[in-house]
C-alpha cells in the first residue's frame, strides 16, 4: 500500500495531507506568513493522527507553484529536508491544477481555468480539461497582466476558478470559484497519479515552479536560502 505525503503553502492557507493504509488524513490552517512556523508541526501532527512511523512515508509531494514565492520556498525546504532525511523521492504539483481540480472534485464541469493573484499587478493562469479521476493541462501556465488573462477568458466557456477573480479587471466575469485556493488534500490523487505514473524523482533534482523567474531570482539572491545545506 503506498504512503504518500503532500504539503502546499503555496497560497495564504498551509496544509498538509497523508495517504497511508487507503485512507486519507488532511489538515489545512489560514495562516499567512506563519508557514515556516506551522509547517513541520502539521506534519508531525498528520502522521501522529495516522498512527504510523515517518519511515513509512514512500514518497512526498507538494504545491510547487506558482504562487507566493516565499511559501513555495518554505513547502520546498520542508519537502527536500524530510525527503533527503528519509531517502525517498519527490514530486511537485501545479497550484494551479489542484485549484482546477478542486472545482472538478465538486461539480461536473469539463473544463477550467484557474487564475491566481500573482501580485505585482498580475496573475497565474492556466486551463485543465476533465480526464477521469483527476485533469491535464491544457496548453501552458502563464503570468501576466488580468487584462492578458481576460483576453483568453473570452474565448474560454468552461468555469473559472482561484482568487485572481477578485482583481477590478476580472471581478464582473460570471461562472466563477473565486474563493478557491490550492489544498494539500485536493493534491492527493495528483500525487498518486504521479506516483503511479513513476513520476517522482530526486529531491536535489526538483525544481519549484515560479513562472515570473526574474523576480523569483531577484529574491532569492536577496534572502538568505531556505535550502542551503551546511
Amino acid at each position: 500500500m503506498t504512503c504518500l505525503l503532500v504539503l502546499d503553502a503555496s497560497s495564504t492557507l498551509c496544509s498538509v495531507a497523508l495517504l497511508a493504509n487507503n485512507q486519507n488524513w488532511h489538515i489545512t490552517e489560514e495562516q499567512p506568513r506563519r508557514h515556516a512556523q506551522r509547517l513541520l508541526p502539521m506534519v508531525d501532527d498528520i502522521v501522529r493522527q495516522a498512527g504510523i512511523r515517518k519511515t513509512a512515508i514512500q514518497g512526498i509531494a507538494y504545491g510547487c507553484g506558482p504562487g507566493s514565492f516565499t511559501g513555495i520556498r518554505i513547502a520546498a525546504s520542508v519537502m527536500q529536508g524530510i525527503a533527503l532525511a528519509l531517502n525517498i523521492p519527490v514530486a511537485g504539483i501545479s497550484s494551479l491544477q489542484a485549484v482546477a481540480q478542486s472545482v472538478f472534485n465538486s461539480s461536473d464541469a469539463q473544463q477550467v481555468m484557474a487564475i491566481m493573484d500573482a501580485h505585482m499587478g498580475e496573475v497565474f493562469w492556466g486551463c485543465y480539461q476533465r480526464e477521469g479521476a483527476t485533469c491535464r493541462l491544457v496548453g501552458t501556465e502563464k503570468v501576466g497582466a488580468p487584462e492578458q488573462c481576460l483576453q483568453e477568458v473570452q474565448d474560454f466557456t468552461g468555469v473559472l476558478a482561484g482568487d485572481g477573480l477578485a482583481l477590478p479587471a476580472l471581478a464582473h466575469l460570471e461562472q466563477r470559484w473565486a474563493a478557491v485556493k490550492p489544498q494539500a488534500d485536493v493534491m492527493l490523487p495528483l500525487a498518486q497519479q504521479a506516483w503511479d505514473n513513476q513520476q517522482f524523482a530526486d529531491p536535489q533534482q526538483h525544481q519549484p515552479v515560479y513562472l515570473r523567474e526574474s523576480v523569483a531570482w531577484k529574491k532569492l539572491a536577496e534572502q538568505p536560502s531556505l535550502l542551503r545545506r551546511d
